[in-house]
């Protein structure tokens, strides 16, 4: 029996504290909704502005079933309260829980860490250091971009588990800077918080990637936007038994994103560039201006690529090569490309040794990654 009374007892303390707090709440100045679109952009804005308490006006019967905003939306916990409806007009109370990285993006914007706890401190420090960093060695903004998406996959490692729980810390910017293992919300979280602190336009979207649920980001330079998936940039390439960081994702338009990710339209930037353009990673005019060091390449066939690896390695000296082509069936083959490329080219410039090859297909495109050990 004394067990029931206590039970019952926080069962009416919890109901007069939604009373109070429904009392408090100015729902004739609560703003208006009639379609899910503009309400998860509003929880959007709301959520990256660290308004945690949000209470809107659902109007002319639309009530959104709450899966479908965790659907379209990237909230690391939402809860929502009914607070009673006319037939018309529903008030909902939205109560939103910050991702780590959200809440250290909003402390560095506004120079003020005061509301951080412990951890998130010790993220807030973390990341003023790898952000001071890029901009040290960062002479252009594509190169500071570059630099933030090497520093998450240098420092991480994939982490998921079948019955993880929202807030565990590798689905945050915890588990990439701190812990060293992250999934997908945790490289997304990690790489709004670095892109945000150093000025980027940055977002999250959600969707699916290979088919399954999924998070990565957009950036934003002036009127173009582009994806950005660290996660599946991170140990994307497996030569030999070896993992290599790829640059497929980096600022990838929609033409060669569409083969393996999906995303909602009305929840993404109007303006994503379609096609590869300059600030894509292997059509950066910056591959010419600093010898290859940073960006890959672009040829118009596989051929020509091959032979601009096998020219890199024999008479520039490059351990790697990272370069796009158009897709061809046959070069496709690996043993195809690697004996012509160890075979026939290399030969030409007297060049001896060791060479792992990667290729990945994707939509119309192919990409080799290439390492090179001279004997």
């Amino acid at each position: 029996m004394k067990k029931i009374f206590s039970s019952l007892l926080v069962v009416l303390i919890l109901a007069v504290s939604n009373v109070v707090a429904a009392q408090n709440i100015n729902w004739n100045s609560a703003p208006r909704f009639n379609n899910l679109k503009s309400l998860v952009h509003y929880l959007t804005r709301c959520k990256y502005n660290l308004n945690t308490t949000v209470p809107v006006v659902l109007t002319n019967g639309f009530v959104p079933n709450f899966n479908d905003i965790l659907l379209v939306g990237v909230f690391h916990w939402l809860k929502s309260t009914n607070y009673g409806s006319d037939g018309q007009n529903t008030k909902m109370l939205y109560e939103i829980t910050n991702y780590p990285g959200e809440r250290v993006a909003y402390a560095y914007r506004h120079n003020n860490t005061s509301f951080l706890n412990s951890e998130e401190i010790r993220l807030y420090n973390e990341a003023v250091k790898i952000v001071n960093e890029a901009k040290r060695n960062s002479p252009t903004q594509l190169r500071l971009e570059l630099y933030l998406h090497n520093a998450i996959t240098s420092r991480t490692k994939y982490y998921t588990e079948s019955n993880m729980k929202q807030n565990s810390r590798f689905t945050t910017a915890f588990g990439v800077l701190l812990d060293g293992r992250a999934n997908c919300q945790g490289y997304s979280d990690a790489f709004y918080m670095l892109g945000t602190m150093c000025g980027f336009n940055v977002d999250k979207v959600s969707g699916y990637g290979n088919n399954e649920a999924h998070v990565w980001n957009t950036i934003t330079f002036g009127d173009r936007s582009y994806f950005v998936d660290v996660t599946f940039d991170d140990d994307s390439f497996n030569v030999a038994g070896t993992n290599y960081v790829g640059f497929i994702y980096f600022n990838i338009p929609t033409d060669i994103a569409g083969a393996d990710h999906r995303w909602f339209v009305d929840y993404v930037p109007s303006n994503l560039q379609k096609y590869p353009d300059g600030r894509y990673f292997f059509y950066t005019q910056e591959y010419e201006t600093t010898n290859g060091g940073w960006f890959g390449a672009h040829t118009n066939s596989a051929e020509d690529a091959l032979r601009h690896i096998a020219y890199n390695i024999a008479k520039r000296g490059w351990k790697y090569s990272y370069v796009c082509a158009p897709y061809n069936a046959t070069y496709a083959q690996i043993n195809y490309s690697l004996n012509h490329l160890l075979k026939d080219l290399l030969p030409q410039y007297g060049w001896r040794g060791h060479v792992n090859m990667y290729i990945k297909w994707l939509g119309n495109y192919m990409f080799y990654m290439v390492d090179a050990t001279k004997a």
